[in-house]
Parts: structure tokens; sequence; C-alpha cells
């Protein structure tokens, strides 16, 4: 399966389980809470045959479906560019939309299995008012900002560090082993001379939202942005597996080669990215207050930005260290190996040996 697959799976999981509980503390505070208080009557009989939990389970799941599903579908460079807040309002309409969906279905299917009676109806229909209409949209108009803000916001921090920030997992340091992907734009000081300061920010958006979509795919997290240069961030395992940092790389080549026409047009030029990697031990620590956020530190940050500045020196595109080679398999299937020489690294205190990997 897919990773992008296994993404959408999980987040259909994620988004579906969070609106079966919306849905049940809303029942919870407007019918279960004052159900001492009601009249028997048809509505209460329907409440206690038990009925009621196939329509909170239907209206979650479909509901949470179609909201995956626009979240999937407005997943556009286009759409991404927007600010936070108009790409917040511009779903949270669609989602309302699609509550109304949800809620028609649900009737159908009550209606289709006879689920609900003639008089059940009736006398449901006959206490909806301004009042209750107008708390009902509120309610569910305040859970879809929410739950679209916590998307948004988590995506911001980057795949599940807006958890790992709600816990405390990094709240005292802890030591992971992780392997860093430096990516710099060759030549960087001509082109922004040459674009200017606007043209050439515009240039670096669009790079990196090209990038997005190869990040997901290898199970990468982009770890900081640092002017014309991003770094990315596997565990080792991951970074290694499949060999994900190596074709990450060479696919978001790719995948800028696939839009020359456009960085021609709109540019004159062809970005072009160099990269560095190493991998080892580092301290995890979330830091900051007012500017809260995930940070790594330890030598293998410093060797993978050096291997990176050697990428010109050397007119190479991808630089590794011996650490990373050691780990790599003997057939790269489709990649070639060359050992180009041992560095004296800036804050080593022995020679590294170091690898260009070049693909076929």
């Amino acid at each position: 399966m897919k990773v992008t697959t296994k993404i959408f799976i999980k987040q259909w999981a994620l988004i579906t389980l969070g609106w079966i509980v919306i849905m049940y503390f809303y029942n919870l505070i407007t019918i279960w809470g004052f159900r001492h208080l009601m009249k028997e009557n048809a509505i209460t009989e329907y409440f206690d045959s038990g009925y009621i939990h196939y329509e909170l389970w239907i209206q979650g799941i479909l509901f949470g479906s179609l909201f995956t599903l626009i979240d999937k579908i407005t997943d556009k460079q286009k759409i991404r560019r927007r600010s936070l807040g108009s790409l917040i309002l511009i779903k949270s309409g669609l989602y309302l939309l699609s509550f109304a969906i949800a809620g028609l279905v649900t009737y159908a299917v009550y209606q289709i299995f006879g689920l609900l009676t003639q008089k059940q109806w009736e006398e449901s229909v006959s206490y909806i008012n301004t009042a209750y209409s107008i708390s009902m949209l509120v309610y569910f108009t305040v859970m879809i900002v929410f739950m679209n803000f916590l998307i948004q916001v988590s995506r911001k921090f980057g795949p599940g560090n807006l958890i790992k920030i709600l816990i405390g997992k990094y709240s005292k340091p802890k030591k992971e082993n992780r392997l860093f992907m430096f990516m710099d734009l060759r030549g960087s000081t001509a082109i922004a001379e040459k674009l200017g300061h606007d043209k050439y920010s515009e240039l670096m958006q669009s790079c990196f939202h090209d990038l997005t979509n190869v990040v997901i795919k290898y199970s990468a997290s982009i770890y900081q942005y640092v002017g014309d240069e991003v770094v990315l961030c596997w565990s080792t395992d991951t970074g290694l597996k499949n060999m994900n940092c190596i074709k990450a790389y060479y696919e978001f080549i790719e995948v800028l080669k696939s839009r020359e026409e456009f960085y021609i047009s709109n540019f004159d030029m062809l970005p072009y990215f160099k990269c560095g990697i190493d991998c080892g031990e580092v301290t995890v620590a979330e830091i900051g207050d007012i500017k809260r956020e995930i940070a790594y530190h330890g030598d293998v940050l410093n060797t993978g930005a050096r291997i990176e500045k050697l990428c010109t020196p050397q007119n190479q595109r991808m630089l590794i260290s011996e650490y990373v080679e050691k780990e790599l398999p003997q057939n790269l299937n489709g990649y070639s190996k060359e050992m180009i020489g041992e560095f004296e690294l800036k804050g080593k205190k022995e020679r590294v040996k170091i690898y260009s990997i070049n693909k076929d």
C-alpha cells in the first residue's frame, strides 16, 4: 500500500472518530442530559429504543468521510498557497454543505429501513424551533471550524508534531536516532540578485510547494526552512527504508523538471538543489514559550550541513556521510555510489569519508 494511501486512511479514521465523538457530545448535552425532564412520547420512545446510536454513527461516518474527501480534494497547490484564515473559511463552508448532505442521507437510510416511524418524525419536526436551529447551527459551525483549524495547525507544525507538543513528549530532552537531509538552492546569491527579493521569494515559495507531495510520499518531516535551504528529517530507520531519503531527493528534482516551463516563464531559470545527508543520535527537545517548536541538537546536523556545502566544489548533486553509506544496501537499484574522498569537516575531530549518489 502506498504511503499516501496509508496517510489518507489514517486521517479518515481519526477525523471520522472525532466526528462520532462530537455527535455523541452534542446529544449528551441536548438530549440525554435532560431525558429525565421529558414527557413520554414518540420521541422519548425513539431515544430509548437505541436507534439514535445508529443515527450518530451513520452521520459521524458519513460526515467524517466527506470531511476527509474535501480536505483531500482541496489539497491542491493553488489552494494551499492561500492564507491560513482563507483556507479555514473555504473549507468550513464546504464542510457545512457536506454536513447537510450527511443529514439528508441519514434521513433517507432511516426511511428505507423504517427506523423512524411517521409519528416520531412528525413529533421531532414539531420540536424544531428557531432557537434550537440556531443553537445546532452554532455548535456544528464552531466544531467544523475547530476541526479544520486543528488540521491546518497540525500541518504548520508538521505531521505528528502537534500531538507531541500537546502531550509534552519532548518537554524533557530525549535522545533519538535521526537522519537529516540539507537541501540548498545552487547559485542562490546570483539568482537573488537577478530576480530581486520579491521575485526570489516567489521562486522559493514555488519550490517548497512542489516539495510538499514528495515529503508526504516518502514519510519525511520538514524540520526547518532557512532562507533558500530546507532541512528534511526522518527517523533513521524510516529514512533508510527503501532508500526513502535518496528517492525523495531525486523525485523532487524530477518534479522541478516537470514544471520547467513554469519556472522558465516566471523566473527565467530552472531551480537546481544540491543536498547533503547524515544520520546518527541527536537530542530532541521542545523549546520556546512564545513560539514553541521541537528542536534537534547534535553533531549530525553540523555534519549534514557541512556535507551539503561540499556539493558545489565537488560538482555533485547528492553527498552522504560514511555513516549513512554503511547503512545502505549493496545494490542501490537504479542508483550508483562512489567515494569521493575523506574530508576534514569543521567541528569534527576526525576526517569523514564522503560518498556521492547519482541516479543511473
